[in-house]
């Protein structure tokens, strides 16, 4: 088979969905020689990061069709009408797989599968810009409206997918996602003093890994930190990842309690630096109002860190509105007085590449 994938999503380098999309790919190219996978990229970015990528799975076997479009314009052909099949770019395909923003249109004989990992947008819109909204709705309502066949990563999504989009006919598939196989490496101290200290991390430090905006719920974070600061004078808090939108809040926060020479924004942290970032941390914390998934906390217990998450199906069934910054700092307490690490069967990405 001819076996399309819209890799765009790659752009959005340090997020969920493009450590998604990377990993599924690079697996399904390991463990599958028997058909032929042309994938669709298209962005006006040409980092070496991407570049690196896009390079690697053409050295895999992969035909890479890269075409210099913005998802703004591809939105509108693609989300607002529906113009131009996707195959005028990769020729004939048999499979399409699509991302969560973009839908394009397919020739006749064409299957058509999407992966749907959150409805955040859906659920709470308040943590999202219009467009944000507008382009996952239409992409979405095409979805459900040309009965593609779809893939959600948690049971969250998908009963949050069922009671939104009620008439959806065809089989929602439940593919969990995986860890790379280097996040289950335990480091020498060496080797993680080193790495911390070129993100210039001071030590001991509690790390939070994800983008800065409103859902991952920072402030209650900082309220917390701010009390096991108390008792803990030397700690630090770390937040690693993209900036994101609507988080002036989380600014005002630390300076409001005075607490902005403990608090580090690492920013983005390459791939292949994470797990020794995890393996420093003397807890990762993840106070998160809604995930789909939520692949750091998943990470971060591969890397044999204490690890607290709420609303991440990936690691708990710990489901609320609302987080307590008091509660909060007791169980980031209990992990630095030495309480024993949960344990959980964690898979890997070459696993989540099978069952897709």
């Amino acid at each position: 088979m001819n076996i399309g994938i819209d890799i765009s999503m790659l752009v959005y380098q340090g997020s969920g969905v493009a450590t998604y999309t990377h990993n599924l790919v690079k697996h399904l190219l390991k463990i599958d020689t028997k058909n032929s996978y042309h994938l669709f990229y298209s962005s006006f970015r040409r980092s070496n990061h991407i570049k690196k990528i896009l390079d690697e799975f053409r050295s895999n076997g992969a035909q890479v069709y890269d075409v210099r479009l913005p998802p703004r314009i591809l939105a509108l052909m693609w989300n607002a009408g529906h113009m131009i099949p996707v195959e005028w770019f990769t020729g004939k395909l048999d499979v399409y797989h699509s991302s969560d923003f973009l839908r394009p249109p397919l020739m006749k004989g064409t299957k058509a599968v999407t992966t749907i990992h959150d409805l955040t947008w859906k659920k709470h819109p308040q943590y999202h810009t219009q467009n944000v909204i507008d382009n996952h709705t239409r992409k979405l309502d095409k979805t459900v409206q040309y009965g593609d066949t779809i893939i959600v990563d948690s049971k969250q999504t998908y009963d949050d997918l069922h009671t939104y989009y009620p008439d959806i006919t065809r089989d929602v598939h439940l593919v969990p996602l995986g860890v790379d196989e280097r996040f289950f490496t335990k480091h020498s101290d060496d080797d993680i003093g080193k790495l911390v200290d070129r993100y210039n991390i001071k030590t001991p430090y509690l790390l939070y890994v994800g983008a800065i905006e409103p859902r991952k719920n920072l402030v209650t974070l900082v309220r917390a930190f701010a009390i096991v600061l108390k008792k803990n004078l030397k700690l630090h808090l770390v937040l690693a990842g993209r900036s994101g939108w609507k988080n002036a809040d989380v600014y005002a926060e630390i300076e409001k309690l005075n607490v902005s020479e403990k608090v580090q924004f690492a920013g983005y942290v390459e791939d292949a630096d994470l797990s020794y970032i995890y393996q420093g941390a003397s807890v990762f914390v993840y106070p998160s109002l809604y995930e789909g998934f939520g692949l750091p906390p998943l990470e971060a217990m591969a890397s044999g860190t204490p690890t607290i998450a709420y609303n991440s199906p990936s690691v708990s069934d710990v489901f609320v509105d609302s987080i307590d910054p008091s509660n909060l700092a007791q169980q980031i307490q209990s992990y630095l007085d030495g309480k024993e690490i949960d344990k959980m069967k964690i898979p890997t990405w070459e696993e989540t590449a099978r069952m897709t």
